[in-house]
């Protein structure tokens, strides 16, 4: 993110440096991801990850085909793809509102690692991405037994201003897939003035003459999810959510609104935006129209969202890509990037390309075919003292679990 700086140790002080739209950002070059390299691991309880990694200009960190076998089971294709589509940065006062993927390019500004910030690990693609195996805890436990888990994770850093992003991914033993963002750096922007107080928070001496406010802005993350459940062909995908109810259930007359509630699975069948809905516990479960597992339930992973809260941008005039948290689209090698999603941001030939997400969602059916996810994860980053002069590392991230895609716990014998 290239956009005001403050100079350590004067929090009064904000320099301009100016921000390109997006149309006339030189961007990055999307034909020039480098280090692709193939990780396969078997872990200690037998379950198995196969997935390759690279970095890209744009997206940076890019996952590709991961595999995913349990202990004693099949070897499956899971992912397709996966990356970070946009970071989109905007501020309380209105400006900046930048766009660190199709402006700037999370791979272009990526950070060379010392061994030291992958210790323990495997450095990869020229020291831009640290690979490692990880202790995760309890995988689970019962009464006095219990199963330590592990994962594999892989990392990038991107410098973007003043901001330091990581990048990471996570791989559970379990088959679980964790995608995380930690936001780290230093503050981007601090500016002077009462004026500022409701835009932010104060960073200087309550004495001061002159106040400095460190001044309130979104972290919208968007992910790309090429979710390829077996194989490209045959995915489909539903809308999981839990709804109060008062018809009578099996153990309960349920009268009493807020007694019973129900889950309510719909299916999505032509290209569609959606949106998260806490109260409804909203998750969305794709999974493969063909495949079953050994018990006749059809196996696929469920994307479980989660909220910091919602938000939604200039909807009306130039931020269509923002009024929702998930779209399902219908797989096409020209919808890559969910905002600048047209040359010199993505591949020469696909000029004619939708220019975002919200231009995707054109009505195509997405029932039985190849079908690409994209979620939003939002963070509100309102500045404290503590975030001064280096911030604590701040994460965001989600979850995408197996669902079906075994007949019972994937680390059992």
């Amino acid at each position: 993110m290239i956009g005001s700086r403050v100079v350590p140790g004067l929090l009064g002080l904000m320099v301009v440096l100016g921000f390109a739209p997006v149309a006339e950002a030189q961007g990055c070059n999307p034909s020039a991801c480098t280090g692709y390299t193939q990780i396969d691991h078997t872990f200690t309880s037998g379950s198995r990850w196969r997935f390759a990694v690279e970095s890209c200009p744009c997206e940076g960190l890019v996952i590709r085909l991961a595999h995913y076998m349990p202990r004693n089971g099949t070897l499956r294709l899971v992912l397709g793809q996966g990356s970070i589509s946009e970071l989109h940065v905007p501020y309380a006062v209105g400006t900046p509102r930048p766009l660190d993927v199709a402006g700037a390019g999370m791979g272009t500004n990526a950070v060379q690692l010392s061994a030291a910030e992958c210790a323990g690990g495997t450095l990869l693609a020229n020291n831009l991405i640290c690979q490692n195996i990880e202790d995760r805890g309890y995988a689970w436990k019962f009464m006095n037994t219990f199963q330590q888990g592990e994962l594999i994770s892989v990392s990038q850093s991107s410098q973007l201003g003043q901001y330091t992003y990581i990048n990471r991914w996570e791989f559970h033993d379990d088959g679980t897939i964790r995608p995380r963002l930690g936001m780290t750096g230093r503050l981007q922007r601090v500016s002077s003035g009462a004026a500022y107080a409701p835009y932010g928070s104060r960073l200087n001496s309550e004495t001061s003459a002159t106040p400095a406010y460190g001044i309130s802005h979104l972290h919208n993350v968007y992910y790309r999810l090429d979710l390829d459940i077996g194989g490209a062909a045959n995915d489909v995908v539903e809308r999981m959510s839990f709804h109060p109810s008062t018809a009578p259930s099996p153990d309960s007359s349920c009268a009493t609104p807020g007694t019973c509630g129900v889950n309510m699975m719909t299916p999505i069948l032509t290209e569609a935006a959606q949106d998260v809905v806490p109260e409804a516990y909203t998750t969305w479960h794709i999974y493969d129209k063909a495949l079953m597992n050994s018990e006749g339930r059809h196996i696929g992973y469920e994307l479980m969202p989660q909220i910091e809260g919602l938000w939604s941008g200039q909807t009306s005039t130039t931020e269509p890509w923002s009024s929702h948290e998930i779209w399902v689209t219908r797989f096409s090698r020209c919808e890559t990037l969910a905002v600048g999603n047209f040359p010199p941001h993505i591949d020469a030939s696909c000029g004619s390309s939708p220019r975002n997400v919200s231009a995707m969602v054109n009505g195509e059916s997405v029932d039985g075919q190849d079908v690409v996810i994209w979620y939003a994860n939002r963070h509100l980053h309102v500045p404290r003292d503590e975030d001064q002069d280096n911030m604590p590392i701040k994460w965001l991230s989600f979850s995408l679990f197996p669902r079906s895609f075994h007949h019972k716990s994937p680390l059992e014998p």
